[in-house]
């Protein structure tokens, strides 16, 4: 196993760290920008946005956004970051997520396509999105380099004990999953 797909930033284990401190963990084996398959950058990044899909983010946020919700980067963990940060848009509407569903099933290449699990998993977390204060697409993280991911979390309005239920009942589902049993 990879040291991408064992890094895990756990809830608890990462509360008092700053989000610096946890992007630097990343720095070995995160992804360039120029890594990224075109077909995932048409429908994520922002760069691309014909307004088909909502919460598009760079991978610097995309990174932190990571972080922020204790995820790793396997793909369950991409199906609940990319499913939070859309939910928190408020606009996933049912053709955007029908829409997504479609491109990540079909459209993503091998190691990036969502399966049944993943599906579920990204739903979990568009409604779990739903319920955040703030728009993560729109935050600039950059301001919160030298605070603590708690922190973060509570001025984003990012509520702990719902990603633990979230993680909890994931958890449950999967319990033959890598990234669903190590959650918190």
């Amino acid at each position: 196993m990879t040291d991408s797909e064992r890094w895990h930033p756990q809830i608890e284990r990462c509360e008092k760290m700053t989000l610096k401190e946890s992007l630097n963990e990343m720095e070995n084996f995160k992804l360039r920008q120029e890594e990224v398959p075109f077909v995932i950058q048409l429908v994520e990044n922002p760069r691309y946005d014909v307004g088909l899909f909502a919460g598009n983010v760079d991978l610097f946020t995309h990174d932190c956004i990571h972080v922020l919700l204790g995820r790793g980067l396997l793909v369950k963990d991409e199906a609940f970051v990319i499913g939070y940060t859309m939910g928190s848009t408020k606009k996933m509407f049912r053709l955007r997520k029908n829409l997504f569903m479609f491109c990540s099933k079909y459209l993503y290449p091998k190691g990036y396509k969502f399966g049944e699990e993943e599906r579920f998993v990204f739903n979990l977390a568009v409604a779990a999105g739903n319920k955040c204060e703030v728009d993560l697409s729109k935050v600039a993280f950059k301001q919160f380099y030298d605070h603590e991911l708690a922190e973060i979390r509570i001025l984003l309005g990012v509520d702990h004990d719902l990603l633990e239920s979230c993680y909890s009942l994931e958890k449950e589902l999967y319990p033959a999953s890598y990234e669903s049993r190590r959650l918190a």
